[in-house]
């Protein structure tokens, strides 16, 4: 029987010996190399605002989308290939098809505001939500495969909550700065990725040097760890499309109403480029937090007061005003839309290869409904969701199980989301 090398000399002593570097370290330890992937990795990405929408000017007409899109889709007109709709059966007020279930068993029907917990979560619970959110979900598992960092959560207007949760009720924080956010991703990471190949290439040097001392059976191990560290560099690579741009101009206040556009057109070019560079890939954005829009008005459209709820409550008395709102919030997901689809990885686009969910948490707004929940799709997930279609469900579904069909489209074979209601939407959503 062959004696076991380690057996037979101390690893660090053995490589000290050599000469050789830290390349070596791993090696005796090594069953084998991760092979690097040619296909484009999938992203999850949740666009989420308060005060529900305008129905009539927001849901298209079940089967495909042939007809223009309704006022406050028309932003995401020319991407409308890219988009799958929902809604409810027949008309009227009630139009959305998915329903937070779990709010209206605990007796919340009308209490909207508080919705922001189970948008992502598809649970209810007095001091925090007691399961995950679909984004801490895909990042747990990210993790384990060896990706650094793959969750992101943003905001503009913090609130006391939010739609990102660890499990047991902890929320995650949302990053409100676009200058503490491009630190955060981009703050010397092409010098910091240079500098990494740089040590993998004299790690492969080493290596090779090293294996041409060796026999044969030393040399299989050697060339699976090549093979482990060649995908690693692969994995350092910059994307071709990654050109984050340092948010302009520096020094804004954005507690400040004048600057609110300003800081959610920054905050979308850093999320695009989060995923054009694949520095994260499990991210939410809360455009507004769920209190209400009780600060924001909106003078650069012309609407100076009263304050975004306000006009949500006056019902139809404010629906012109409302629908104006909801196609300007729609503008600024057009805005990220439009730079995921400008950027080619092979043969497909960073939008095709990620799934957007538009999120609100009522339905209408003046009632705070928490059913018919208005969701919106963009992006198929690397082909798993219909495209170009608005999809009408025979009855209303509770929003774990569209919940769990996103985590089906980013590859998360999860069986059930949330709490109480199990299954999925893959049948009626797949393409």
């Amino acid at each position: 029987m062959t004696p076991d090398r380690r057996d037979r000399y101390s690893r660090r002593a053995f490589l000290k010996a050599l000469g050789l570097g830290m390349g070596i370290l791993p090696l005796l330890d090594s069953d084998g190399a991760v092979a690097a992937s040619a296909t484009p990795p999938k992203r999850f990405i949740s666009v989420t605002w308060t005060n529900g929408i305008v129905p009539s000017d927001f849901y298209p007409p079940a089967g495909p989308l042939t007809a223009p899109l309704p006022a406050i889709l028309s932003p995401l007109e020319p991407w409308k290939s890219n988009v799958l709709a929902m809604r409810g059966p027949g008309a009227g007020i009630l139009t959305g098809g998915v329903d937070a279930q779990v709010m209206v068993d605990a007796g919340l029907m009308y209490e909207g505001h508080f919705t922001y917990g189970s948008l992502l979560t598809g649970s209810y619970g007095n001091a925090g939500p007691p399961t995950a959110s679909i984004d801490t979900l895909m990042s747990d598992a990210l993790t384990l495969q060896g990706f650094a960092t793959p969750q992101l959560n943003v905001g503009c207007r913090p609130g006391p909550t939010g739609t990102s949760w660890k499990a047991g009720g902890v929320r995650n924080q949302s990053i409100t700065s676009p200058y503490t956010l491009y630190t955060l991703l981009f703050g010397g990471t092409t010098t910091s990725l240079v500098r990494q190949r740089s040590v993998l290439d004299y790690c492969i040097d080493d290596l090779t040097r090293f294996e041409a001392r060796l026999g044969s059976e030393d040399k299989v191990k050697i060339d699976a760890h090549l093979a482990s560290i060649r995908a690693i560099e692969l994995g350092l690579a910059i994307p071709p499309g990654c050109q984050p741009v340092s948010p302009t101009p520096i020094g804004l206040d954005f507690t400040q109403n004048a600057n609110y556009p300003i800081q959610v057109a920054m905050m979308m070019d850093l999320v695009a480029a989060a995923v054009k560079c694949d520095v994260a890939r499990a991210i939410t954005f809360d455009l507004i937090d769920d209190g209400g829009g009780l600060s924001l008005t909106f003078p650069w459209l012309g609407i100076p007061s009263p304050n975004y709820e306000s006009i949500a409550h006056e019902g139809t008395a404010g629906y012109p005003e409302k629908t104006q709102i909801d196609t300007w919030f729609y503008s600024q997901v057009a805005r990220l839309v439009g730079q995921l689809a400008a950027n080619t990885e092979g043969a497909s686009t960073s939008l095709d290869n990620s799934v957007i969910l538009v999120c609100n948490d009522m339905n209408e707004g003046a009632a705070e409904e928490v059913v018919s929940l208005p969701y919106l799709i963009v992006g198929s997930g690397g082909g798993f969701f219909k495209q170009g279609t608005c999809v009408e469900f025979a009855a209303n579904v509770p929003n774990n199980q569209l919940l769990t069909s996103v985590c089906h489209a980013v590859g998360l074979p999860v069986a059930s989301v949330g709490t109480t209601y199990t299954g999925d939407l893959d049948l009626l959503l797949q393409a």
